[in-house]
């Protein structure tokens, strides 16, 4: 299937680059609405998820794998430590180096917020159950190179 314009024209790629920032800024503004039962930001739960699922990344790794801008990591990770949810410790093979790692409450509250985004996720399903919509899932799963987007 290639997207189409209201005419049943295909998009252009500057056109479905439009498009897709309109989807993006949607799906996150509805993701931070489910979020700020937690009083946490998108990106905080992707950084604790990505955290998590490194298992005690440096902050280098944090932000290649977070796709996140140094300054904005380091306040997304002040935050978070702020709130007992993360710690930075050096890194042994490395002490010039900072690994971040979870707390006991940042264990806590993750689960807490993978409640949430689970739930989030199966509303959103409910209103993306159309086959249209299901092969513009798989196509950008597919363009984005990976099949499972990172949080």
């Amino acid at each position: 299937m290639t997207p189409t314009t209201g005419d049943d024209r295909p998009l252009t790629a500057s056109e479905l680059l439009v498009v897709a920032e309109r989807l993006q800024r949607r799906l996150a503004a509805g993701l931070a609405v489910a979020l700020a039962d937690e009083a946490t930001t998108v990106d905080q739960w992707r950084t604790l998820e990505l955290v998590d699922r490194l298992d005690g990344p440096t902050m280098g790794r944090l932000a290649e794998a977070s796709g996140l801008p140094n300054a904005t990591l380091s306040r997304v990770v002040d935050a978070l430590e702020d709130s007992a949810a993360l710690f930075r410790l050096p890194d042994p093979g490395d002490r010039r180096r900072l690994t971040v790692r979870l707390t006991d409450t940042g264990r806590d509250r993750l689960g807490r917020l993978r409640h949430l985004v689970a739930a989030w996720d199966a509303a959103v399903a409910e209103e993306l159950a159309t086959p249209d919509a299901a092969q513009v899932r798989r196509a950008a799963g597919r363009l984005s190179g990976r099949a499972r987007p990172a949080p």
